[in-house]
């Protein structure tokens, strides 16, 4: 009986050695090796936390920083500027020229790819037997995924699971908001310029469209082609947007959007409505698409949102 009990403690202690509370929920710690299906559809086996990571996306560094993992990051991109301790982490170059060599100098354990990295770098990197994961959120539901999987790849868990909630509970606030007071019928169209010559937007399949939908808009480019699709100017002047948003990469002001010859019969440009974004907020996939979509919420709808 002294026996059987004994054993019962010892289990429980056990089970408390493995199991622990982060925000009032219980998490099961992650042991390695980690086993993972990345974006890319590869299955990886990561068998140790790592101690070196490279990140080949602005998105991604600062997912690695909101997770308190920077002590790890030993390369980053160029582009990579949030926050501001990134800039001065080893340059490993840019978004779609990444160098191999400064890469393979650096030793990393784990290496965070995108979708614009380039497909010989990653293979090159596997054949070295580095492991590379690749990440490309659609969604923000995706974005919020691709958190939590860092976090188990990072040996973060905890973090991770702290700053996903806090995410999630300020999307439910801006959600709630619109859907107790927006009906669908009343939601205005939107239009998001990506570049302007020639016209690109964002379309079905990238986050920004699940954000501009989450912050009660219709995005007009969302039956295009494409993610990222070319836009005609005649089909803009068609679907006449309320709201006409620009991306600061646009290198447009407003004042220059409202000035185009075509652009004078649309909606938004007549009310001026027209919103230069940060593109760092509304283009890279991470913890900082809550702040842009609380400003799409405040565009969108400055009635309800300020």
């Amino acid at each position: 009986m002294k026996n059987t009990r004994k054993l019962t403690v010892i289990t429980f202690l056990f089970v408390l050695v493995t199991l622990y509370f982060v925000g009032g929920d219980i998490v099961e710690a992650r042991e390695y090796p980690v086993n993972i299906v990345d974006d890319l559809g590869k299955e990886i086996v990561v068998e140790e936390e790592p101690a070196k990571i490279v990140s080949l996306a602005p998105s991604h560094t600062e997912i690695v920083f909101a997770l308190q993992g920077e002590d790890k990051l030993v390369g980053v991109t160029e582009y990579d500027n949030y926050p501001k301790a990134a800039q001065e982490i080893t340059s490993i170059g840019t978004i779609t020229e990444p160098s191999l060599e400064r890469i393979i100098s650096l030793q990393p354990d784990l290496v965070l790819a995108a979708e614009l990295t380039p497909k010989e770098t990653i293979q090159r990197l596997e054949q070295l037997g580095i492991d590379v994961v690749a990440l490309a959120p659609e969604s923000v539901n995706g974005v919020i995924e691709t958190i939590s999987l860092v976090g188990e790849l990072m040996g973060q868990q905890d973090e991770a699971v702290s700053l996903t909630a806090e995410m999630n509970d300020k999307i439910n606030e801006v959600r709630e908001v619109i859907e107790k007071n927006i009906v669908d019928e009343e939601r205005p169209k939107v239009f998001y310029e990506v570049w302007k010559e020639p016209l690109y937007t964002a379309g079905a399949g990238t986050f920004i469209d699940d954000l501009i939908h989450l912050a009660g808009g219709i995005n007009i480019a969302h039956n295009a082609q494409g993610k990222w699709p070319q836009y005609s100017v005649e089909s803009l002047l068609t679907q006449d947007p309320d709201i006409y948003l620009v991306s600061h990469e646009s290198e447009v002001s407003k004042e220059s959007i409202q000035a185009r010859e075509r652009f004078q019969s649309i909606k938004a440009i007549k009310e001026g409505r027209v919103y230069p974004l940060d593109a760092d907020l509304l283009n890279r996939a991470g913890p900082r698409l809550i702040i842009a979509l609380e400003r799409l919420a405040e565009v969108i709808h400055p009635e309800l949102f300020n």
